[in-house]
């Protein structure tokens, strides 16, 4: 009976120069987009600016968190956090709670599926009003901190 083994005693040992792993494709997880601040950013000749891949990440999660789920037709159903029940809870520990819970789920509607995790979430609350500071991992390990500000 003639067997066939797996992995012939001949067969040549596969090396990967690291330079060819370099030049391998990757999946691009964030693209470059024009860049904004409630509106777009333009240079000195008024022309829109672009934002670098990162960049309109962090763009889409800030504006995801401070948009009202269901309040656009622009927008899916997913897009977007409950600001107002948020705010409406009866203590700060309860709206804190709410908002974690509710960047986690919002996050990870993300159609391009580029946020991996939530770390850090700091509260600072004045008055109605709370700035909350954010900590977003990324699929491939980028992180991006920003600030949001909810008030009632």
């Amino acid at each position: 009976m003639n067997e066939e083994k797996l992995f012939p005693e001949d067969m040549e040992e596969l090396v990967v120069d690291e330079d060819e792993i370099g030049q391998l494709e990757r999946p691009e997880y964030y693209k470059g987009a024009p860049a904004f601040d409630k509106d777009f950013i333009r240079d000195g000749q008024n022309r829109i600016k672009s934002a670098s891949g990162i960049d309109s990440w962090r763009q889409w999660c800030m504006n995801c968190l401070t948009t009202q789920r269901h309040a656009s037709p622009l927008y899916s159903s997913d897009f977007g956090i409950a600001i107002s029940e948020i705010m409406a809870a009866s203590t700060r520990e309860e709206a804190e709670s709410l908002f974690r819970a509710e960047v986690k789920e919002a996050l990870e509607a993300d159609p391009y599926q580029r946020t991996d995790y939530v770390g850090a979430v700091d509260f600072h609350w004045e008055g109605d009003s709370v700035s909350i500071e954010i900590e977003v991992v990324g699929i491939d390990g980028a992180s991006v901190d920003f600030e949001v500000i909810l008030g009632r």
